[in-house]
């Protein structure tokens, strides 16, 4: 039986589309009629109560509940759900085994699924209120480029090498690089009318899960597990412009990124990489000067900072405009930096609020840096910066628009509209429109939807008949997408 982790999680949200709480579960059993999950009780708690659970867009009831304050755990009841197939439990596992979870992680307005990998630590004895014996739970020690977030809570952890569930992710600790599960084991006295055969006595034969470490080679003391190879066709250099106050927030976000550091899709470089012996500012000078993206890292210090503003952040903007690299301020504390010069730009995180004013600052940073890979995607396409040392006094000359031509097609504006809505994100388009369309990327104002983007770009072609143009672009950019869309593009 082979075990998929992240098509057996389910997502739990609330009813209330005002409460923004959500955790994971996953199915344990079913029949023709229903569909038995498991999850925490705090997760209940969090999404607004037994009344109000929402499975993926069905309501769930409550079967047993332990409440958070004591046996964390919760078996709830939807209608049957044969896309999923229940996950067999075991309560075994031994201290140092491998084990695997997946949960739920929030993006934007999406939900991400992500799996995780880690290695079991000590078991720890939790004590039920009322009850003389001790429900056993183990610590969790995640090994992986990502860690635990709040809505892993209810996530199943999965014993590698016997493809059992062991235990449902209960607590993270620190940033989630930790965490505690609490064995399966206790789901008798949490549900004593649970079905017999529900919790198996012995392993169960099962073939190897979907997302297993790579087999070790001759060299496997000296391999990293999570490194795998790019697909893009050249490593994207990209450059910390920060001030020294910030160092670990930099660090922080370095820790986000390091996934593409170890598949190749990046190298990034900041000050602290100067070696020994080579002069300071020739080393940023050089690095700045051939960065295919510069990340400026907005703060009040580094406003202050001369060095930062008026010299690395000179030299970027100078690049940006010419096209040479791509620039993305990062407002990592609040400050005045709306007048700023680079304003223009769009700005990270989510609505360029301060990385420091979200609840929870690792999501601020999983949405930068998800956001940084869909700008090295695209900057991949792209040759490679050519060095150039000093910046140039002339300014670099805009290539003009194309000039209109006669009419000869009618296209369907509606159908081009989707087609540029399913090519392009927020990030992706002010991209796009820079390098192709810098009158209408100036006419963006921070803030500005997607949609009225979109509608700019169109009514900017419209008047200067460029729309053949704008389609052999988009086409570079997503053939795919745009194969789709094809046959409908023209009346």
């Amino acid at each position: 039986m082979a075990v998929d982790l992240q098509n057996s999680v389910v997502l739990i949200t609330g009813t209330d589309p005002g409460n923004s709480r959500f955790g994971t579960g996953f199915i344990i059993y079913q029949d023709d009629e229903m569909a038995y999950l498991l999850t925490c009780a705090h997760v209940v708690d969090d999404v607004g109560g037994a009344n109000a659970i929402d499975v993926e867009g069905a309501p769930a009831a409550v079967v047993a509940y332990g409440s958070a304050a004591e046996l964390d755990l919760a078996v709830l009841r939807v209608p049957s759900r044969m896309d999923k197939k229940p996950l067999p439990l075991q309560p075994t596992g031994d201290k140092d085994s491998r084990f695997l979870t997946a949960g739920f992680q929030k993006f934007g307005s999406h939900f991400l699924v992500r799996p995780l990998q880690g290695i079991l630590g000590q078991t720890v004895a939790l004590a039920v209120r009322g009850q003389a014996d001790r429900v056993r739970a183990w610590d969790l020690k995640i090994e992986d480029d990502y860690q635990l977030q709040p809505g892993y809570s209810g996530s199943p952890v999965l014993d590698q090498a016997g493809g059992t569930v062991l235990g449902v992710v209960s607590h993270r600790q620190g940033q989630g690089e930790r965490g505690l599960a609490i064995s399966v084991e206790a789901l008798p006295k949490l549900w004593p009318e649970m079905p017999e055969t529900l919790l198996s006595s012995e392993p169960a034969a099962v073939s190897p899960p979907p997302i297993p470490l790579p087999k070790p080679g001759p060299m496997a003391s000296q391999t990293n597990p999570s490194q795998k190879g790019s697909t893009m066709s050249r490593s994207i250099s990209l450059f910390f412009s920060y001030a020294h106050e910030d160092e670990a927030l930099r660090d922080e976000l370095a820790k986000h990124l390091s996934i593409m550091r170890r598949q190749g899709v990046i190298s990034d470089w900041y000050d602290r990489d100067i070696t020994a012996g080579s002069e300071w500012a020739d080393a940023i000078d050089d690095n700045l000067n051939t960065a295919d993206i510069i990340l400026l890292l907005v703060s009040p210090d580094f406003i202050a900072s001369d060095y930062c503003y008026d010299v690395e952040m000179t030299r970027a903007l100078e690049r940006h405009t010419a096209k040479e690299a791509i620039v993305i301020p990062v407002i990592l504390r609040p400050t005045r930096w709306q007048n700023a010069p680079f304003s223009k730009l769009q700005a990270l995180p989510k609505n360029a609020k301060p990385v420091t004013t979200w609840p929870d600052q690792d999501e601020a940073f999983l949405y930068i840096a998800e956001a940084i890979y869909k700008v090295a995607e695209m900057q991949a396409k792209k040759p490679a910066p050519s060095p150039s040392s000093a910046p140039t006094s002339t300014p670099t000359p805009v290539t003009p628009s194309p000039a209109p031509v006669a009419a000869t097609v009618n296209y369907n504006i509606p159908t081009i509209r989707r087609l540029l809505t399913a090519v392009f994100d927020d990030e992706t388009l002010d991209i796009f429109c820079f390098d192709y369309y810098r009158d209408v990327r100036d006419s963006f104002s921070q803030g500005m939807s997607r949609t009225a983007k979109i509608q700019r770009l169109i009514e900017y072609c419209e008047r200067n008949l460029a729309f053949e143009t704008l389609l052999q672009r988009v086409e570079q950019e997503n053939p795919a997408q745009y194969e789709r869309f094809k046959p409908q593009l023209t009346a």
